[in-house]
């Protein structure tokens, strides 16, 4: 009962059917993220990490409860903690059937095995952004991109896993072949091009005008930021060939 009063916007009432559900049970995960989510909610971000760190205790391996504990820490400017727990939820899904879980995925897709979410591996390159360590920014919002097409990158092990004993930490000669294996990937979607427009900007500012007009190009193609996208293949169009550009 208490997802639904939830969506009812009645926290109060959701509140106490959560509770009400950790007393009968006190390994409900459910009930414990539930609790983190009407916290959440009311903007009560300190509540909302100690449920959602008791729901992701009992059940380490779901890739929703890192993502719930990274954005929570996200919102409470902690985002050197916030990124390791989103490094978690890539990893995760491996050990649970993310179907079993009760509550919906928030509109993300779980994408097949071997491939990654975009909006996860977006957020973890703001995040770096936001800590200005542009280098690790940027390799996340390529490896965003990648998953248009299901590719993972050849370094996915040394840049997720957070862990020695996590399955990141496997070597190349063990699981390379399946990380970098074929298959349909995302297509575009809202975080690919929103990563495409970063590493467009970043382009710009490092002089590779190259780059910046091949990926707004691509954007325009995209139907994504069309202005700005064109805004950026005049710049550096302009840049490339100035002689052209006084015409």
């Amino acid at each position: 009962m208490g997802h639904e009063y939830v969506e009812l916007k009645n926290t109060h009432a959701a509140i106490e059917s959560y509770r009400r559900a950790v007393d009968v049970n006190r390994r409900d995960y459910r009930a414990w993220y539930g609790l983190g989510q009407t916290y959440e909610v009311l903007e009560m971000h300190t509540y909302a990490l100690w449920y959602y760190k008791k729901a992701a205790g009992l059940r380490p391996w779901d890739g929703k409860m890192w993502m719930a504990i990274g954005s929570c820490l996200q919102k409470m400017g902690r985002e050197r903690d916030g990124i390791k727990a989103l490094k978690r939820a890539l990893l995760a899904d491996t050990y649970y059937d993310s179907t079993s879980s009760s509550f919906g995925s928030a509109g993300i897709d779980r994408a097949a095995p071997g491939h990654m979410d975009p909006e996860i591996l977006l957020q973890i390159a703001s995040m770096y952004d936001n800590l200005d360590e542009v280098d690790e920014a940027k390799a996340y919002m390529e490896l965003c991109v990648a998953q248009e097409d299901g590719s993972l990158g050849d370094n996915l092990g040394d840049s997720v896993a957070i862990h020695n004993d996590s399955p990141g930490g496997a070597s190349d000669d063990e699981d390379g072949g399946e990380r970098n294996g074929g298959g349909d990937g995302t297509g575009v979607t809202a975080a690919t091009s929103k990563a495409r427009m970063w590493l467009a900007r970043f382009a710009m500012r490092s002089g590779d005008y190259t780059t910046a007009n091949r990926l707004a190009t691509e954007l325009c193609q995209d139907g994504q930021d069309v202005e700005e996208a064109k805004a950026l293949i005049r710049e550096a169009r302009a840049r490339l060939d100035p002689d052209q550009a006084g015409d």
